[in-house]
């Protein structure tokens, strides 16, 4: 039988159904702003941040006595309020590293002045700001036993039923929440829900070692190798075209507006080509074999190389993210060599183990200097991996 886990999907809404939503999305971001408003008094009272339980009592009162507020469901505006809240304890837990982050901006801030440069814009510092209308990222909540889905269709409380394209959930799923969010090409519905698993196949293969790069996105330790799509890097002149379109006009304006739209169209396509890529290679990889042993990468500080723009359109973490969990809904084998454990340069050949010295990049083959045998470099590795492999 298989195991329920909580899954998502996501669907947008249709443009009669999305002017429905509009007023909901506009009135939580006034709450918001209300609460940031809030927040920033008291800091400047007593130094002291507005958490949840004070947030909450405040509601009955806002929602009354503020007219803009007026028919807003109390659920949006609570939900709005442990958003808030979250935020704040997120700021919290985090203030150490936003100032060491904003220390080192405003210096090289000054060091650009001092040469005659514009200044820097002022790092985000992780505590509530402000929401512009103009940001077109409005958003509300609800939970699971208020809302219904079927047929194409969500039915949202004081909205009714809206059409919805592409939110599409198995038979028997049980809802958990809804949130309902804005981008700049429309609404969009994403729904948490608990069901069974998805079913896979009898994999035909054992369990393979997996080396992930740039080069080879992922190279298997049977000698297959998967080369990076690069989406990003093809859509790059076509999202610089319209970078330049947007600066040139004015902002405020219809054609401004307009090109900020497709803007926002053509990184989403690029996002959507890469998460379809990414679902059907894992979903292959987890049918055919009957386990998988990775690397623990580094991947926060493989973002803060010269060859971020790469990683990220690789999107590593996502790819590992996948496999991983589709592995543990499909009960396959899964394995971590450690970080610092060295996969590149190793002769995997039994009996040898050799450890070579570390190889620059570009360097495709290496010979062992004790067995003597060729060895392409990504599939070395990934041998090394599947020999080395260890707990998660």
């Amino acid at each position: 039988m298989s195991a329920i886990v909580t899954q998502a999907v996501k669907g947008k809404l249709r443009p009669e159904a999305a002017a429905k939503v509009a007023r909901f999305g506009g009135q939580t971001r006034r709450l918001w702003n209300l609460f940031t408003e809030l927040n920033n008094a008291r800091m400047k009272e007593c130094g002291k941040f507005i958490f949840y339980a004070e947030l909450s009592a405040m509601l009955p009162t806002l929602l009354k006595t503020d007219p803009k507020l007026v028919g807003l469901p109390h659920r949006c505006a609570q939900m709005t309020a442990q958003n808030f809240d979250r935020t704040l304890k997120n700021y919290i837990r985090n203030k150490a590293e936003f100032l060491r982050i904003d220390a080192k901006r405003k210096a090289r801030s000054a060091a650009r002045v001092a040469a005659g440069l514009p200044a820097l814009k002022p790092h985000k510092s992780g505590i509530p700001r402000f929401k512009r209308h103009d940001d077109h990222r409005d958003g509300f909540s609800f939970v699971g036993r208020e809302v219904r889905v079927a047929n194409g269709r969500v039915r949202l409380p004081k909205l009714g039923w809206l059409r919805v394209r592409g939110l599409d959930l198995p038979d028997g799923a049980e809802l958990k929440q809804l949130a309902v969010t804005q981008e700049p090409d429309g609404w969009f519905v994403s729904v948490q829900f608990e069901a069974p698993t998805k079913e896979y196949a009898e994999p035909s293969l054992p369990v393979v070692g997996i080396d992930h790069g740039l080069t080879a996105l992922a190279a298997w330790s049977d000698t297959q190798k998967i080369a990076p799509p690069k989406f990003a890097r093809k859509a790059e002149k076509h999202v610089r075209r319209l970078n330049r379109g947007r600066d040139r006009r004015r902002k405020g304006s219809v054609n401004r507006c307009r090109t900020v739209a497709r803007l926002a169209k053509s990184h989403r396509l690029v996002r959507q080509q890469r998460q379809d890529f990414l679902h059907k290679l894992t979903r292959r990889m987890v049918d055919t074999f009957e386990g998988f042993a990775v690397e623990d990468l580094n991947l926060k500080g493989l973002m803060k190389t010269r060859l971020a723009k790469s990683f990220a359109d690789a999107s590593l973490g996502e790819l590992l993210r996948m496999l991983r969990y589709k592995s543990e809904w499909a009960c396959r084998e899964w394995r971590v060599i450690g970080r610092f454990q060295r996969s590149t340069g190793v002769c995997p050949e039994p009996g040898c183990g050799w450890v070579g010295p570390r190889l620059r990049p570009g360097i495709d083959t290496w010979v062992c200097g004790e067995c003597g045998v060729v060895h392409d470099r990504d599939h070395a590795a990934s041998r090394v991996i599947l020999l080395h492999r260890t707990e998660p």
